[in-house]
C-alpha cells in the first residue's frame, strides 16, 4: 500500500493502519499466496465512523474558505 502524501513514510502508514486495527475500526486479512496478499476493510464500527468525518470534512472546507476570506481583508 503506497500513500499518496508523499509526507506520509512505510512508516507512519504501517503504524496508523496497526493503531486502526487495535482499536477494532479497520479489519486486516492476510492471504498465504505468492507474492503475499494483505488486504483492508472497514469494521462495522469503522463504517458508523464514515458519515462523521465527512461531516468533519464538509465542516473543515467551509470554515478553511471563511478563515482565507477573513485573513485577506
Amino acid at each position: 500500500m503506497e500513500s499518496s502524501d508523499p509526507g506520509i513514510t512505510g512508516t507512519m502508514l504501517t503504524n496508523c493502519l496497526k493503531d486502526l486495527i487495535h482499536s477494532g475500526i479497520v479489519h486486516r486479512e492476510q492471504y498465504n499466496e505468492v507474492p503475499p496478499r494483505v488486504e483492508y476493510s472497514l469494521t462495522e464500527s469503522g463504517k458508523e465512523l464514515v458519515p462523521l468525518i465527512e461531516s468533519m470534512v464538509m465542516w473543515g472546507q467551509k470554515n478553511m474558505t471563511v478563515g482565507v476570506k477573513e485573513q485577506e481583508m
